[in-house]
């Protein structure tokens, strides 16, 4: 049961840090006046302002990169950091749909959506599946 928790728990970390890899990366472009749509909800701005949201935004998103990578050595003992994760992720969704819906909306935005309520969905499961060991 050990063995498997930390699969499962590796796995989260991983699929973790390449998605929030893949993210900062698309900010970093974003700022530096690629205008592409942002990975994380679809949304296709300019000016900046927003560059410079961005900007920042990537600077932690990094942080939050690197943060699931030491996880992903640690899994047991660090294993609150993907239960931190998915509660973010899913007060992210909440948040555009009571606040953005009409300036987030498209394919985009609900393809976004629905791989954070996946990425939530992983997350839990491996925590919780932990914890029962």
């Amino acid at each position: 049961m050990k063995t498997k928790a930390i699969f499962w728990l590796k796995l989260s970390f991983l699929i973790g840090t390449i998605a929030d890899a893949l993210v900062a990366l698309n900010w970093y472009f974003i700022a530096f006046g690629i205008n592409i749509p942002n990975y994380l909800n679809g949304y296709t701005g300019s000016g900046a302002d927003y560059q410079l949201a961005m900007y920042i935004a990537a600077l932690f998103m990094t942080g939050w990169t690197i943060i699931l990578a030491w996880g992903y050595r640690n899994p047991l003992e660090r294993r609150d950091l993907l239960i931190i994760t998915a509660l973010l992720l899913l007060f992210s969704v909440i948040t555009e749909l009571l606040i953005f819906p009409n300036l987030l909306n498209g394919n985009g935005f609900t393809t976004a959506i629905l791989l954070r309520l996946a990425l939530v969905t992983k997350f839990s499961f491996s925590y919780f599946y932990s914890r029962k060991i």
